[in-house]
């Protein structure tokens, strides 16, 4: 499907295409499985409708490619995969090392680490215990992922999500995923939940608004003595 996207014009990201073409699973890119007859026959209805046709011209025409339009074709898109790729790999290069560092200046400050586990009730952090990558409920079967999960005074849970962005259109993506998060967590839990976001890279100023205005807590990596000092003004 990579392939595919990367044949459209413009080329678009799975989410993109997901906007284009609904019915497609985006997870069975990744995990490989195969989509059923109906989906299957939406995504080459809009594949036809933007694909670019000077890349593969001869699907227009029905007929086998030649040598060197195969060539141009390999030759054109390549570039294309190899740098994103290796975008991705950075991304998730620089969230690893933030939660990383996150984690250790946590453990520093004292804070315990508890071993992951569902997050189902008040009780499930007491302060200055802390989980990494916890599974918080957000609904009555809703199970979203947090990066960081911490406790605070008074059982209030401070549920942060840490968020590397390449560029402006990339920090779109990663701040929606906060807001959605975030909505779902105060929906189910209300008050007893604080989320926050760790940010770091190119960010809009309108998306860091968005934030403060769902009442997200936002820091940022380059500044973690600033969230040390807050987390002191919770105690």
């Amino acid at each position: 499907m990579l392939i595919f996207r990367t044949l459209m014009a413009p080329p678009t990201s799975q989410d993109q295409f997901k906007l284009i073409c609904p019915i497609w699973p985006k997870g069975s890119e990744k995990s490989g499985t195969s989509v059923n007859a109906e989906a299957a026959a939406l995504v080459a209805e809009s594949f036809a409708a933007w694909r670019s046709p000077g890349l593969a011209p001869w699907l227009s025409f029905g007929r086998q490619p030649k040598r060197r339009e195969v060539e141009r074709l390999l030759t054109t898109i390549s570039p294309l995969i190899a740098h994103q790729r290796i975008a991705t790999a950075r991304r998730n290069r620089l969230a690893y090392e933030q939660e990383q560092e996150l984690i250790q200046r946590l453990q520093t400050l004292g804070w315990t680490k508890l071993k992951s586990r569902t997050i189902d009730n008040q009780a499930s952090l007491a302060f200055k215990e802390f989980m990494h990558k916890a599974r918080f409920a957000s609904g009555i079967s809703g199970r979203a992922e947090v990066d960081i999960a911490l406790g605070l005074p008074k059982t209030i849970v401070l549920a942060m999500e840490c968020k590397v962005t390449n560029d402006e259109t990339n920090s779109v993506k990663r701040i929606n995923d906060v807001v959605k998060k975030a909505d779902a967590w105060k929906d189910h839990w209300g008050n007893f939940v604080q989320p926050a976001a760790l940010l770091q890279g190119v960010v809009k100023f309108s998306d860091v608004r968005r934030l403060l205005e769902k009442n997200v807590q936002v820091f940022w990596s380059h500044r973690l003595d600033l969230f040390e000092t807050w987390l002191g003004e919770q105690a």
